[in-house]
C-alpha cells in the first residue's frame, strides 16, 4: 500500500507538470513488464502470493475498460489488498502502456493477459474486467487461458457491442472514431468539458468524480497515441466475428460471474442477459444503484464480491483435492 501511494504522490507531479496534449512519461514507481516488445504499465498492491501452499490465494487481476487505466481500480484495490495480491494493467495503447501498432483484437489483449501471468509466475488467477475488459476477460474464458480460475465480468461489453449500446453519446464516440481523420480531429478537439461529460455518463453519482482523476485522466487520454487506438477499437468492433465469439463462448470452463448495474447507461441488463445465456457456467448478478463505472458507484460492494470469490476459489480447489 505504501508503495502505491508513492506512485499517487508521482502521479500528482504528473499532473503539476505536464502540458495537455503531450505524451506522459509513466511514473518511475509505477511497474511494467515487456510484453511482445512494448511495454505495459500495471499497479499492485496486496500479499505476496507463492506459487503454491495450503494457504496460498489466487491473484485477482483487474482489467479497465474503453478509455480507463489503472487509476480506475484503488477504490476496490485497497480493500482487496488486505487478502490477496492485486494487480491493474494497463491494456495495450492505453494509460502508461506502450501501443502495440500489430496488436489490434481481443485475442491480442488475451495474449498480453496470458504473458503478464506466465512473467508474473502467478500459479492461479482471479481476472475480473469492466467493460472492454470484461470483454478481454470472458476471451480469455472462452479461450481457456490456463492458471484463469474463475471470471468476474463488470458491466460487460458483449458480442456486438455496437449493437448493444444504448448511450447516444457513446454511439457517436464509435460513430467518430471509425474514421482515422475524424478520429485525430474529435481528439483534437476534445476539451475537459467534454471529457467531463463524457465520465458523467458512467456514472449513477457524477459527484464521485474528484478533480485529481479528472486531472490526470484527462491528461492520459490527450496523449497523442489515442487516436490511433481509438480508431483501432471502433473499426475493430463492426471487424471482428461476434458470431464466432459466441458460440466460443459456449465452451468456458472456469465459472463465470456478471455483475451489472441496474442504471448502466451504456449497456443495458438486456445485454448481460443476452451474455449470461451464451455461457452455460454463468452466474447473473443485478448490482442496485449502479452505472456503467462500478468501480466508483459501487466500490465497496465490488470489492466485497472479489473477496468472496477468494473463497470460493478456494472451496472449488478444495473439492478437486478431495475428489
Amino acid at each position: 500500500m505504501r508503495a502505491f501511494q508513492q506512485v499517487l504522490a508521482q502521479l500528482k507531479d504528473v499532473v503539476a507538470n505536464h502540458k495537455v496534449g503531450e505524451e506522459l512519461t509513466p511514473p518511475s514507481l509505477l511497474a511494467s513488464l515487456e510484453i511482445n516488445g512494448r511495454r505495459v504499465s500495471y499497479a499492485t498492491m496486496g500479499l505476496d502470493n507463492p506459487a503454491d501452499g495450503p494457504n496460498a490465494k489466487p491473484a485477482v487481476i483487474l482489467l479497465h475498460g474503453f478509455g480507463g487505466f489503472f487509476m480506475d481500480w484503488p477504490r476496490v484495490m485497497a480493500p482487496l489488498s488486505r487478502h490477496t495480491r492485486v494487480y491493474a494493467i494497463d491494456l495495450p495503447g492505453w494509460g502508461f502502456s506502450e501501443l502495440n501498432p500489430n496488436g489490434r483484437s481481443l485475442e491480442d489483449d488475451v495474449d498480453v493477459v496470458d504473458q503478464f501471468i506466465k512473467q508474473m509466475k502467478l500459479d492461479r488467477v482471479i481476472l475480473a474486467g469492466l467493460s472492454y475488459g470484461a470483454g478481454v476477460t470472458w476471451a480469455a474464458a472462452a479461450m481457456n487461458v490456463s492458471r484463469i480460475k474463475r471470471a468476474i465480468l463488470i458491466n460487460p461489453m458483449p458480442p456486438h457491442p455496437v449493437k448493444w449500446i444504448t448511450s447516444p453519446i457513446y454511439q457517436g464516440i464509435f460513430a467518430l472514431n471509425r474514421s482515422r481523420a475524424a478520429a485525430v480531429l474529435g481528439h483534437k478537439m476534445l476539451r475537459k468539458s467534454h471529457y467531463k461529460m463524457i465520465c458523467r455518463e458512467n456514472l449513477l453519482n457524477d459527484r464521485l468524480l474528484d478533480s485529481f482523476y479528472l486531472d490526470l485522466a484527462y491528461l492520459v487520454m490527450k496523449q497523442p497515441k489515442m487516436p490511433l487506438i481509438l480508431n483501432a477499437h471502433a473499426r475493430g468492433a463492426e471487424a471482428v466475428d461476434w458470431n464466432d465469439w459466441e458460440h466460443r463462448l459456449a465452451g468456458c470452463r472456469v465459472p463465470v460471474s456478471i455483475l451489472q448495474g441496474q442504471d448502466d447507461k451504456i449497456f443495458s441488463m438486456d445485454s448481460a442477459w443476452h451474455l449470461h445465456e451464451l455461457i452455460p457456467n454463468s452466474e447473473l448478478i443485478e448490482v442496485a444503484e449502479c452505472g456503467h463505472a462500478m468501480v466508483f458507484d459501487q466500490p465497496k460492494k465490488l470489492a466485497e464480491f472479489l473477496i468472496q470469490q477468494l473463497t470460493r476459489t478456494e472451496e472449488s480447489r478444495s473439492r478437486a483435492v478431495e475428489s
